[in-house]
């Protein structure tokens, strides 16, 4: 049991000399200018909206620029230390109520941008991320003096502004910490003031002076400080503002260096203007004085407390809830439920004179998120930590395992309670604890009555009570039915897509409804821009649409006002924010997050992915052991994704340590595909069996998972090429000859299947005519000639359409269908042709023309043709016409250059054979006799000998001995031939 009282202590005077040298250094820090800032020369964009009582404009840094803001009159002027343009945009013709006119002049390596503004008014100032927000407060002449409605407000750029009740909020946009009340004061000032500081030195606290003194390291930039405390020993902290100063406490005594502030005093001095000690037999006390309102976060990191000021709002990542209850031995008793507690500190202002009863925590992110109010005690708002003010001598503070409790000898006092409650003055623009108003079990009565109130509204007034709904269904996470009412609510009022606070609820119903890119949509309004509370939203988003460092950038930027919301909530955006960690590499940052979920109560899904992404993260890191173990423990999980992931997991170490073959894989994986569907899990797998099937060379299976992942998730099959992947692999097959290996008929069909694949230009034409040749080698005629068909009526045109055409035409002789080819020539005729194209295609006809009998019309088509290709068709024409003297003629043309010495080829036999049959036809007895002589020793063996010599000998042949013959080489005739032109002409084009 203890009683805390008003005390004043003595300290030891040998701490004395120690408190001078420190102010020493002290008054050296802070009495030294700032430093430079930055110089690039860039362009700036200028955002600027309405809100009913200011003003905004806000200048979007893509680093950390100081600022200073002041006001003289009617100009309000922003001094920034870097050189550069502002772009406008339509302000300076669109202005605003309370900032007009914008004039900038740039010199010495600043700019000063003024605003005409009204002179009653006061200006507000802070940062959002590295954006710099400046608010201009109107006087009340400025300010619309109609009540607020409790629907939306529809004008432009304007926020949601309702009467606060007990279910609701005030919202009237993003406001820095500590502006409420004191908005006239002027604001601008963000250096410190250069009177000297009044600061107490640090001295060795108790028997410390076998330990090195702590020190302070400092890091960030104007409108962000980060201070690190690197205690080596597990201690507790606690970190509060009150009256403009900021108390730091650790739990442990220790003396500080000023080695740390002395080398950042220009980083210092943006923010603080005297740092001192409080000396104390049992704690660490760290002071500083404020140059203006901040908000402090305190973080743990690898064993060290980080404190962090900035301008931006914060609150507790794990708020404090204090609690009335009634003991039967103890009566009434405020209780603070904590887990961590450790020893209370007594700890006396030297400001106000007043105790404090602080209790530093040793787990991070517990605080008080406000100040709550009780007849006995006040419990006074902290970033971190405990802090209890007594308001009579009668208090008691007891420790507990469960919390701690305070309570007052006089029971009485309790009923007392002043229930005002006061925080950092940021209002929440999502707050489902208001927005259900009551219990959980009451949801269907309480929905009842608001359908009731709704029935009751005249038309005019019916979106009040669609606004209550709407926000009603969302808090108990039922979106669907918030969005129905929401568009409801548009449908009679468009001029809701210009409200900020309607297009926040909006996107976070989106944002549940898993529709991102609406949710997107709706937090790009305006208004919402610099809103931490709508970043943690964004991370969401931006995280499931796979945008993560986007997602991490909202998360930095929101997670300090993430305390207030439910633990489920809570987590959700942990867990996004993990997932897009880890993606992005940023393992500390990942692993940080999942230390802070333990400080949470997580349904089995969220616990199993937590689990699952430690797993992951000890795989990045090569930790196999730890990783294998976590991931079998989730192949049992009930949460059928998570150990579909795990098993996934399991299953790629198996295979990349050679454990299980490829088919052993592929059939595991296939098996896999229906244990989870959908999202980028599926992709995953598809992505992954594709590259086994093709490992394994069933390109059709391959190509077909590939097609199922880009038809299903065309942008996840983005990120992965799926796309891509298949062209290349189709490429590798038809045109560098991996085809080759497939049997020809699973080619064609392989082609069809996938034809889609066929690249435009010149590779896809002779991907088709490599295809076709090796159709037409294994006499596959008619798919050879269907894959030239598909060519010249779906893929090319001109000159190019009419050479592959006369390739078909060939096939279509080749296979016996002349009708075919002479259809397909005439019907590809183009006006004006290459000369040689023309002459190829006149041979082809005519070769059509040919085999339907039609010698006359294909002698007269040749006619122009005076090639030696033209002069072997001719000869053709003749032997099929029996016009023997012709055939001679021709024939004789054809071995023209050849004599006894020389090597006849296949053709030249045949022409000699012909020209042997038409002598004896002829009966000229003399050309046999010259032709045997010339000949004899070429054709002693070989293709034709027997008949060349029955032709040439002294022996009479009876006409149907010349017919056998005759029949024998016909089909030769014309097989070798045409092959002989037509595989010439394919490989050539």
């Amino acid at each position: 049991m203890t009683f805390f009282r008003k005390t004043t202590g003595n300290f030891p005077p040998a701490a004395r000399p120690f408190q001078m040298l420190f102010m020493a250094c002290v008054m050296m820090v802070l009495l030294v200018g700032k430093g430079a800032g930055v110089s690039a020369q860039e362009q700036i964009t200028v955002r600027y909206a309405e809100h009913p009582t200011f003003s905004r404009v806000v200048f979007d840094f893509n680093r950390e620029v100081s600022y200073q803001v002041s006001k003289n009159g009617s100009v309000l002027a922003v001094t920034f230390d870097a050189d550069f343009t502002p772009q406008f945009g339509t302000l300076p013709t669109d202005p605003m109520r309370d900032m007009r006119n914008p004039s900038v002049v740039s010199a010495d390596r600043q700019t000063v941008v003024r605003f005409d503004v009204v002179p009653d008014g006061a200006p507000r100032h802070f940062r959002s991320g590295l954006s710099i927000v400046v608010d201009m407060m109107a006087d009340g002449s400025s300010i619309v003096s109609d009540s607020s409605p409790s629907v939306p407000s529809t004008s432009t750029g304007s926020n949601i502004s309702n009467p606060p009740s007990d279910q609701e909020e005030v919202s009237s946009g993003v406001q820095p910490a500590g502006t409420g009340g004191d908005t006239a004061d002027d604001l601008s000032s963000s250096t410190p003031e250069q009177d000297t500081p009044l600061a107490l030195p640090p001295v060795p606290l108790g028997d410390v002076s076998d330990e090195e003194p702590l020190d302070v390291l400092l890091s960030g930039a104007a409108g962000r400080i980060q201070m690190t405390f690197p205690w080596q020993d597990t201690v507790g902290a606690a970190a509060f503002t009150r009256n403009n100063q900021v108390w730091v406490v650790f739990d442990q005594p220790r003396s500080f260096s000023p080695q740390g502030l002395s080398d950042n005093q220009a980083l210092l001095q943006t923010m603080v203007r005297s740092v001192d000690t409080v000396p104390h037999p049992d704690a660490t006390i760290l002071r500083m004085t404020v140059s203006r309102d901040v908000n402090t976060v305190f973080e743990r990191r690898q064993g060290a407390w980080v404190l962090t000021l900035q301008d931006t709002v914060a609150e507790p990542r794990f708020p404090l809830q204090p609690i009335k209850r009634i003991e039967r031995t103890e009566g009434q008793q405020v209780f603070v439920p904590l887990t961590t507690a450790g020893r209370a500190i007594e700890i006396e202002d030297p400001l106000i004179g007043d105790l404090m009863v602080v209790m530093p925590l040793r787990a991070e992110g517990r605080g008080l998120a406000e100040t709550y109010r009780y007849a006995l005690a006040d419990l006074h708002e902290s970033s971190q930590g405990l802090v209890i003010l007594p308001l009579s001598d009668g208090v008691r503070v007891e420790v507990f395992n469960e919390g701690v409790s305070i309570s007052n000898l006089d029971p009485s006092l309790l009923a007392a309670e002043n229930s005002n409650q006061s925080g950092s003055g940021f209002t929440r623009l999502i707050d489902f604890d208001a927005w259900r108003l009551g219990e959980t079990n009451e949801y269907r009565k309480i929905k009842a009555r608001l359908l009731y109130e709704l029935s009751l509204e005249g038309r005019s007034d019916a979106n009040n009570g669609r606004w209550k709904l709407a926000r009603y269904y969302l808090s108990h996470r039922r979106p669907q039915e918030a969005i129905g009412v929401l568009e409801r609510m548009l449908a009679a009022e468009p001029s809701l897509t210009d409200n900020g606070e309607y297009n926040a609820v909006r996107g976070v119903a989106n944002t549940m409804a898993h529709r991102y890119a609406a949710a997107e949509e709706d937090f790009a309004h305006p208004d919402l821009l610099v809103s931490p509370d709508i970043d943690l939203w964004r991370t969401m988003v931006a995280e499931a649409q796979g945008n993560f460092a986007d997602a991490l950038t909202y998360y930095n930027r929101g997670k300090d006002v993430i305390g207030p919301y439910e633990d489920r909530e809570k987590a959700e955006m942990q867990l996004a924010a993990i997932r897009a960690a880890i993606a992005e590499n940023a393992l500390e940052l990942a692993d940080r997050e999942l230390m802070l979920l333990n400080g949470l109560v997580l349904n089995e899904e969220q616990a199993s992915e937590a689990v699952y992404h430690s797993a992951r993260i000890a795989r990045l890191r090569g930790d196999g052991l730890i990783a294998d173990a976590q991931f079998q423990d989730l192949v049992s999980s009930p949460v059928r994704e998570l150990s579909a992931r795990a098993r996934y997991e399991l299953l790629k170490k198996q295979l990349e340590a050679n454990e299980i073959d490829v088919p052993t894989a592929i059939e595991a994986l296939e098996r896999l595909r229906y244990a989870w569907r959908g999202g980028n899990f599926e992709v995953d797998i598809l992505d992954d069996l594709a590259g086994l099937y093709f490992a394994e060379g069933d390109y059709e299976s391959g190509l077909t998972t590939l097609k199922l992942g880009v038809s299903y998730y065309p942008a996840a099959a983005r990120e992965r090429r799926m796309s891509t992947r298949m062209v290349e692999v189709f490429r590798r097959l038809y045109l560098d000859g991996e085809a080759e290996v497939i049997e020809p008929i699973t080619a064609i069909s392989l082609f069809y299947k996938f034809r889609e694949l066929t690249p435009l230009g010149t590779d896809g034409d002779m991907m088709i005519r490599r295809l076709a040749d090796r159709l037409v080698a294994v006499d596959l005629l008619d798919r050879a000639a269907d894959l030239l068909l598909y060519q010249v009526q779906e893929r090319t045109e001109g000159a190019a359409r009419a050479q592959i055409a006369a390739n078909l035409a060939k096939l279509y002789i080749l296979d016996e269908r002349p009708e075919l080819a002479l259809e397909i020539m005439r019907a590809t005729r183009e006006p004006q042709l290459p000369a040689d194209i023309l002459a190829e295609r006149n041979r082809v006809e005519a070769r059509a023309l040919m085999e339907m009998d039609r010698f006359e019309e294909a002698e007269v088509l040749l006619e122009p043709d005076l090639s030696a290709d033209a002069d072997a068709m001719r000869a053709d024409i003749y032997w099929g016409s029996k016009d023997y003297a012709a055939v001679i003629r021709a024939n004789r043309k054809l071995l023209s250059g050849t004599d006894e010495a020389s090597v006849l080829n296949p053709l030249q036999r045949l022409y000699l054979l012909r020209l042997a049959i038409a002598m004896t036809f002829e009966e000229d007895r003399a050309g046999l006799i010259q032709i045997r002589e010339t000949y004899r020793n070429q054709m002693r063996d070989g293709e034709f000998a027997n008949a060349f010599d029955l032709l040439t000998s002294d022996q009479i042949l009876t006409g149907r001995e010349l017919g056998a013959i005759a029949g024998q080489i016909a089909s030769i005739d014309k097989l070798e031939s045409f092959m002989r032109d037509y595989r010439s002409d394919f490989s050539t084009n």
